[in-house]
């Protein structure tokens, strides 16, 4: 059966071909020597300094620098050993770069290469795992080049004789790949690339009763794929932390095969958290990892992922390796994020309101509950800020359209009683057309209980004050009211 999740005839590499680029380098020395001990000579490389970096998610760190020594090589040491993953050295000064691996007990070698083309000029000594690797890379490189031209040969016929064939050339090409991948897994059980193969190997789905529906097979194969796919990657295990990967299987799993709500999110990050906890470097990853990815989400409402991760880890003292005051931050955020959360009544906050006639803010208080409309915009806003002033001109017009259709715009300016007159001065300027209020004296603390840590701001409620939209831009409002409106009442 067909895997599911892509429409590319030529998918079946996509899992199997890593992108970390061109791996060099090798382990020697017996196992028992401690810390780690590495050589690396470079023909064709003049400069006198290289620099050892690591990766982790899509980012590189760097480790350490050295200069070269008598023998023209370069020579990385240390009394412990390194954490396993993917290192590379930088050669300054146009960046280029080689990559190998580091595994535990294994992190004495030596090294030889030689540019332009460094991955095809390497030479091993000593090492297990390296030469695994780069074999497999040279292997992949192969098909991926036969895979393109095989596709771009179908795209272009017109023959079907000729695409029956090329689709046979697919299909051996593939079973090819699986089969070299089943020999290094039945060779080489433990090693860096037998995880890495077993890790990310797609799972084989079952055919279905031949009387099911298209709609039933999907169905199935969907939550088959999901229920499957960490049958193969061991959580516990800290191989992937300094690479990749371990980004890579998590982004899919929450960004493919989770529905993008906040439940069905908090659930899938709490079954990744609670893995990751038996491995102390695991979870010192993921867990900051997942907390910044929820702290401003691609899709509106997730950051209800924030607020459980922050509640339910950094509260608890689960976090115990960050500082007393970052802890105190998250927990601050997460605190404010929990009142403007999707579905949440708004705060209902009485704060002093603006007389465009008198040009001063009044004594008098108002709630966004006061308004009476089937929509209202809360607008945040500090006097000054430049893109508060391009949100108002981005409002106005908005504000001119839809206010004889059941939309009001309550803002509220984050003034303090010594900045009054400067808010004043922007109000006068943009002429602004709705209510205007402010809470100089942070009497209703407004900018705590409305999050209004990063202004502008804009929130959307219906007419039961309920928050259905927050960190929106102008031009998505009307969507967001029109799409609202067409919602069944029952589910409002």
């Amino acid at each position: 059966m067909n895997q599911p999740f892509s429409d590319n005839r030529f998918s079946f590499l996509k899992f199997i071909v890593f992108p970390f680029s061109f791996f060099l380098l090798a382990f020697c020395l017996p196992a028992q020597e401690q810390g780690y001990h590495l050589e690396i000579q470079i023909e064709d490389f003049e400069q006198d300094t290289v620099f050892l970096g690591y990766r982790r998610g899509a980012k590189v760190y760097s480790k350490d620098t050295v200069a070269i020594n008598d023998r023209g090589t370069f020579v990385f040491q240390g009394e412990e050993e390194l954490a396993p993953g993917i290192y590379l050295i930088l050669m300054p000064p146009d960046n280029k770069f080689f990559e190998f691996v580091v595994m535990r007990g294994d992190q004495h070698f030596s090294a030889k290469t030689k540019g332009p083309e460094f991955f095809r000029n390497q030479k091993f000594k000593g090492s297990k795992e390296n030469p695994l690797v780069y074999d497999y890379q040279v292997f992949m490189s192969e098909q991926v080049q036969l895979s393109k031209k095989i596709e771009e040969e179908y795209e272009a016929s017109a023959d079907e004789q000729k695409k029956k064939k090329l689709e046979q050339d697919k299909e051996t090409l593939s079973n090819g790949v699986k089969a070299y991948q089943e020999d290094i897994l039945r060779k080489h059980p433990g090693t860096y690339l037998a995880k890495l193969i077993a890790a990310f190997r797609e799972p084989e789905i079952p055919e279905m009763a031949e009387e099911a529906t298209e709609e039933e097979q999907k169905r199935f194969a969907f939550k088959y794929y999901k229920t499957h796919y960490w049958d193969d990657f061991d959580l516990t295990d800290d191989t992937f932390v300094n690479t990749p990967y371990l980004q890579q299987k998590v982004d899919k799993f929450l960004n493919d095969l989770t529905a993008q709500t906040p439940d069905s999110v908090v659930a899938a990050v709490d079954f990744i958290l609670t893995g990751a906890e038996k491995n102390r470097e695991v979870f010192r990853y993921l867990l900051p990892y997942l907390l910044n990815k929820y702290w401003k989400p691609k899709v509106m409402g997730l950051d209800k992922a924030f607020v459980h991760i922050a509640d339910k880890y950094y509260t608890t003292g689960k976090a115990d390796w960050i500082s007393e005051e970052s802890k105190k931050k998250i927990i601050e955020d997460a605190y404010m994020m929990n009142h403007v959360l999707l579905g949440r009544v708004a705060p209902d906050t009485e704060v002093q309101v603006y007389d465009p006639e008198a040009e001063e803010f009044t004594t008098n208080l108002m709630s966004p509950h006061d308004v009476e409309a089937d929509f209202t915009i809360i607008f945040l806003w500090k006097p000054g800020c430049g893109h508060c002033k391009a949100m108002t001109d981005a409002l106005k017009p908005f504000y001119e359209e839809w206010k004889g259709s059941g939309v009001e715009i309550f803002s509220i300016s984050s003034a303090n009683h010594m900045d009054l007159e400067k808010a004043i001065k922007d109000i006068k300027a943009k002429e602004m057309p709705w209510i205007i209020t402010a809470d100089p004296y942070q009497r209703a603390r407004a900018m705590v209980r409305y999050y209004g840590t990063s202004l502008p701001r804009l929130y959307v409620l219906d007419k039961d004050k309920k928050i259905i939209a927050n960190r929106v831009g102008v031009a998505q409002l009307p969507d967001v009211i029109q799409n609202y409106s067409k919602q069944p009442s029952l589910d409002k």
